[in-house]
């Protein structure tokens, strides 16, 4: 998930799970190439573009074989694994609170661009990383397989920036952290490469079906926790919706389209003129509106300006709240807080 940050963190732990599970995943994958890439075509390609030994397996040619070697969309390094190895590595080396404050979307520094694409290195906890990354993998490595890596790194990397860009409009005085902006957009992939290829593709509506209802299960589920039963989560869904919407654009311009036809290629049209819009318009809102958004901090004293909004959060929330009462609770917290309400400043502990 794409979490809007207001914790705070724990410490750094040590790589060693995130390199044994990825020395054991590319194992996998090599021992298991052919089965992987075959799933991969079924959930990805038309009929007509399989391996062609699938298409003729009753026919027993030599030929076939050799056609088949060089058209066949087998596995390559793919480049989900890295970006795991990477945010794992970076997680368990220096924990979360360092990555929020170097990599992290951060309200007082919108000026600091890096920081629209490094929010992907940087998560809340082991549940949140771990989940983006076997995510991103599940859904990443069966469109890699098929469109190649360039294509599928464009993708998720556009997606992450577009749920940075959005958030600055939706949640311009959070922190935020996580890839899911990414996840959200490869997700989306799935839907355009269905409708860039549709009149090619077998049992499409049944693909249809199930990727609307996960996708219309993981909106409802949502909501039903924000509006229904009224908790308060820190999942960013400004990161989630322009990772979605800027996954698809893109994808939709990127993918591979097996046979073009006309309206097909007025559709890349429009998206093509949607995700421009859709730049321009966020960008020109973050420049025009200083007033909507947190005062611009020129300095690098990250964590100084993060424990002043942490304090500034709990200070305005209501007496009975959660936060509130967590905090009145620790010794160390209650000292800091009433100290910073008393004269605004933080007491040296």
């Amino acid at each position: 998930m794409e979490q809007e940050d207001s914790r705070q963190g724990q410490g750094g732990n040590s790589p060693a799970p995130a390199a044994y599970s990825y020395s054991n995943l590319r194992q996998f994958v090599r021992q298991n190439s052919e089965k992987l890439g075959m799933i991969a075509e079924d959930v990805i390609l038309p009929v007509n573009k399989r391996s062609i030994k699938r298409q003729l397996s009753t026919i027993h040619d030599p030929a076939v074989e050799v056609i088949d070697l060089e058209q066949r969309h087998t596995p390559s390094p793919t480049t989900p694994t890295p970006y795991g190895q990477t945010t794992l590595g970076l997680f368990y080396y220096y924990g979360d609170d360092t990555l929020l404050l170097l990599f992290g979307y951060d309200p007082y520094r919108r000026h600091e661009l890096w920081r629209y694409v490094t929010i992907m290195l940087a998560h809340s906890s082991t549940s949140h990383v771990w989940g983006n990354v076997l995510f991103q993998l599940i859904l990443g490595v069966l469109l890699e397989m098929v469109h190649n890596w360039k294509r599928t790194s464009i993708i998720y990397m556009a997606s992450v920036v577009g749920g940075s860009l959005l958030i600055t409009v939706m949640s311009p005085t959070v922190y935020g952290v996580g890839a899911s902006a990414g996840v959200y957009g490869l997700l989306f992939a799935h839907l355009s490469t269905i409708i860039l290829n549709w009149t090619e593709m077998d049992r499409k509506c049944c693909r249809l079906f199930w990727l609307l209802l996960y996708i219309g299960y993981d909106i409802a589920i949502n909501s039903y926790v924000k509006f229904g039963l009224k908790i308060e989560t820190n999942t960013s869904h400004a990161g989630h919706i322009g990772g979605a919407v800027t996954g698809f654009l893109v994808s939709i311009l990127v993918l591979k389209n097996f046979e073009k036809k006309e309206w097909e290629m007025r559709m890349q049209k429009i998206c093509a003129g949607l995700l421009l819009g859709f730049f321009v318009i966020i960008v020109l809102i973050n420049v025009s509106f200083p007033s909507y958004y947190l005062p611009t901090e020129w300095n690098f004293n990250y964590e100084s300006t993060y424990i002043h909004h942490i304090l500034e959060a709990i200070k305005d929330s209501p007496e009975d709240s959660s936060v509130r009462k967590v905090c009145e609770a620790d010794l160390e917290c209650k000292t800091v807080l009433d100290q910073y309400i008393h004269n605004g400043t933080i007491p040296a502990i």
